[in-house]
């Protein structure tokens, strides 16, 4: 397989990780943008750790574990209070705040970045095993008391609050988690790349996310699964003149498909349709 290929099957892992990490609070009506700057904050700590301190790599994406779910812990508490448009924009501000501070700290790269990050062995397998995992966890939160008061807390917060469970801590729970994957996430990216800088972690990242979870289907974990190979192929595919207009094509597309199909490709009702057919192939089998 060739070192391209092998780049691109990292690259889809990392952004099915991070698409679920922006879709589970999404689920529960919280429009967090969290698991963008702790991203970042699981990239440099990673590549601090192994590159700056010579420490393994597995010890570096655990660093980066820990560091991504403190740095969402403590906003979490305060966004749990919030909804909506306050929620998105206080969150989106955190992206700007944290590339800022990147920029500055000179043991990190300052604004050059750190260059030169040692590659995790084996990284493709370590990356789609975390994916599995990662898949196997929001699954069954999807399926759980947990997934049924997400959904309700979307759709009618008062019916929610009837199931029996805190929603001000259900909502930390579920950004806590979002950005640990989201820190994973940025923790891969580093090991991909080999080099990052404070810039990788903004708009462009945000707007290529999120133009992949709205095609995809931001109501089903599933959609992810479709449009990440797809739209991160697009770059990779395009003659490399029309690389600059990668961003128009996001954007286009992110159009067409909230006019055409606001469900995104993978609807929620899709889904529930497909399990049913499996249900009763498996009876007629049986």
């Amino acid at each position: 397989m060739s070192p391209a290929t092998l780049v691109y099957i990292e690259f889809v892992g990392v952004f099915i990780l991070l698409l679920w990490a922006v879709y589970l609070p999404f689920r529960g009506g919280q429009l967090y943008n969290g698991p963008f700057y702790c991203m970042a904050i699981g990239a440099y700590t990673a590549a601090y750790v192994t590159k700056m301190l010579g420490w393994p790599s597995g010890i570096g994406l655990l660093m980066a574990m820990v560091t991504g779910a403190t740095a969402g812990f403590f906003p979490a508490l305060a966004f749990s209070k919030t909804t909506g448009i306050v929620t998105a924009t206080a969150s989106l501000a955190l992206i700007f705040i944290i590339q800022a501070v990147i920029r500055n700290l000179d043991f990190v790269g300052g604004a050059q970045g750190l260059w030169g990050i040692p590659k995790m062995a084996h990284l493709p397998i370590v990356v789609w095993v975390f994916v599995a995992i990662t898949g196997l966890f929001v699954y069954r939160i999807d399926k759980s008391r947990v997934g049924r008061a997400l959904e309700a807390m979307r759709t009618d917060p008062a019916l929610a609050s009837t199931l029996g469970m805190n929603l001000r801590w259900l909502s930390v729970f579920v950004m806590t988690f979002a950005s640990l994957i989201g820190a994973v996430a940025g923790a891969f990216y580093a090991f991909t790349m080999g080099t990052i800088i404070a810039e990788s972690f903004g708009f462009t990242l945000l707007l290529s996310t999120m133009t992949m979870l709205f095609i995809g289907g931001r109501y089903t974990m599933w959609g992810v699964l479709i449009s990440a190979p797809i739209l991160w192929g697009i770059p990779q595919w395009i003659p490399p003149e029309m690389a600059s207009y990668t961003n128009i094509i996001y954007g286009a597309l992110l159009v067409i498909v909230l006019v055409v199909r606001p469900e995104g490709l993978v609807s929620r009702e899709m889904i529930d349709r497909l399990s049913v057919q499996l249900k009763r192939m498996h009876r007629q089998d049986s």
